[in-house]
């Protein structure tokens, strides 16, 4: 029986502003942190950027660790958070996080294979709980038009150190603890096409019954995780079932480039795609360059860039973490393997410039976040 969308308005908020073809920064866990969102959109410029999925379960545990995954700047702009769970009232709690913080958009992560995820019920394990799936995203959508209703974080009785933590970020991004206008955001839900095997069709047209502004699609099934072709086919028959519905639909898996890009969205009838890997190292990815196309120079300048702002926020604590980065932008010179095999090896910004042998001005000196 052809799929009959239910008469009723959803609410796309910026979304609907944005030019198609929409070109995104795909979410990805262990990446997309903030001094990786402020260099691809300094450099790149995505549509749209998502930060790496946060718990909502454990921002109420541990909000000053957990919260680092939500600092952002307003160069990212439009910037949503992604969150992931599996208890609806924590995401209700949550999403009046995400919108204090000023975010221009939420997104539920019910795509994430990782095993330690879906055995609690989380990611694409929720598309086998479809109950439970439409219970957390009316939590998310309830929780949006309280906040902007104007409940606050201390009527819902929040801890006041995750209060005052909010205020601070808040603070540090604009100068003012408390700068958000109450609004409607709109809320999206990132996903796959299938637990164990294709149901996207079917998945789609009950994610369509709460009238998200947008649902992303990824190519394979949970237990392909990240191997084989992305199913292409799959995400354009989904496009077409939620063409029939006011609501966006982008495409994700195996773009290496700008121009596969615009062909996946010729091909599948998608309104934007999501670009995740290939975008390590290359945030140019978006101005439609390979990597081989960036000089030393300039690749090397840019990790620089990287490493000082994620110094500026975090000082030499985890510093390490900039390894991947680091690897994937000192590529493609003929030198390029001996700085990779002495960049990883170093333990804060100061031994990388020095490796990296840079000259002139301290980088620490010439960059400002916006």
């Amino acid at each position: 029986m052809p799929y009959k969308p239910r008469m009723v308005q959803t609410f796309l908020g910026f979304w609907e502003r944005l030019s198609k073809p929409i070109m995104a920064l795909s979410p990805m866990d262990g990446v997309t942190d903030f001094a990786y969102r402020y260099i691809t959109a300094l450099h790149g410029k995505p549509d749209v950027v998502f930060t790496e999925f946060t718990t909502v379960e454990g921002l109420f545990h541990a909000p000053e660790r957990i919260l680092q995954d939500f600092e952002y700047s307003e160069i990212e702009r439009p910037i949503v958070a992604q969150i992931y769970g599996a208890t609806p009232d924590d995401f209700y709690k949550a999403t009046h996080v995400v919108c204090e913080l000023g975010f221009d958009g939420v997104d539920i992560n019910m795509g994430c294979p990782s095993k330690a995820v879906v055995k609690r019920n989380c990611g694409a394990k929720l598309i086998t709980v479809p109950d439970l799936a439409l219970e957390i995203i009316r939590a998310v959508r309830q929780g949006i038009q309280d906040w902007a209703g104007g409940q606050t974080l201390e009527k819902l009785a929040l801890s006041q150190n995750l209060c005052e933590v909010v205020g601070r970020m808040n603070l540090k991004r604009t100068g003012i603890a408390n700068p958000v206008l109450k609004k409607i955001i709109p809320w999206s839900v990132k996903t796959r096409i299938g637990y164990d095997s294709v149901v996207i069709e079917n998945w789609v047209e009950t994610l369509l019954t709460e009238q998200p502004a947008l649902i992303s699609i990824h190519g394979r099934t949970l237990k392909q995780m990240y191997s084989g072709a992305a199913d292409w086919d799959a995400i354009a028959r989904a496009a077409k079932i939620i063409h029939q519905t006011p609501t966006l639909v982008m495409g994700n898996g195996d773009l290496q480039t700008l121009e596969e890009g615009r062909r996946a969205i010729e091909n599948s009838g998608v309104d934007g795609v999501l670009i995740g890997r290939s975008a390590i190292g290359n945030p140019w990815v978006f101005k439609n360059k390979m990597p081989f196309d960036i000089g030393r120079e300039v690749r090397i300048k840019t990790a620089l860039e990287h490493a000082i702002y994620f110094k500026q926020s975090r000082g030499d604590k985890g510093f390490r973490h900039l390894n991947k980065h680091l690897i994937a932008y000192l590529r493609h010179f003929s030198d390029a393997s001996l700085l990779r095999a002495a960049a990883v090896r170093v333990k804060n910004f100061e031994e990388l410039q020095h490796i990296l042998s840079c000259t002139g001005p301290s980088y620490e000196n010439k960059i400002t976040p916006s």
